[in-house]
């Protein structure tokens, strides 16, 4: 039988879409953290995507670079639509994105996060990339087929 998910479980299309969305989540944070740097005349660094001491909202400009993950939110839950494109899976693949976000910034500051603001800015991150990407998905899933033009009785 051909066709698209032809089994209920492929952990080869799973695993690769968790891949592939990873990739595209950290190519945008990337994207928006040197587009923000070149804005306010700073060195592009790892820090802006992995230290928590970003998201010490004290000055204006660790909030301005805090506020990229919510850029990055709206373009990964595009991304999510374009590789997932299933609207029940939105949710856990928004999750699994930043479970392993939270795995590599523990292992890049070598302990777990301790500002709370880091913990809101994610979970809202998470929740406008699954609103985002289920309703995009919902709709293209519900939109008419079309029939053809031509019809012979």
């Amino acid at each position: 039988m051909s066709g698209f998910r032809y089994q209920k479980w492929d952990p080869l299309l799973i695993i690769s879409q968790i891949i592939s969305i990873q990739t595209l989540y950290y190519l945008g944070l990337g994207f928006w953290v040197l587009l923000i740097t070149v804005v306010v005349d700073r060195s592009p660094s790892l820090d802006y995507m992995f230290s928590y001491e970003i998201f010490k909202t004290s000055n204006w400009n660790n909030r301005l670079f805090s506020s990229v993950f919510f850029l990055n939110a709206l373009t990964s839950g595009l991304a999510i639509v374009y590789i997932v494109g299933r609207y029940k899976q939105c949710l856990d693949f928004s999750v699994t994105i930043h479970v392993y976000h939270f795995l590599a910034c523990w292992v890049y500051n070598s302990q777990s996060p301790h500002h709370f603001s880091w913990y809101v800015t994610q979970f809202f991150c998470i929740v406008i990339m699954t609103i985002l990407s289920e309703h995009l998905s919902k709709k293209y899933e519900l939109r008419n087929i079309p029939l053809a033009s031509r019809v012979d009785l």
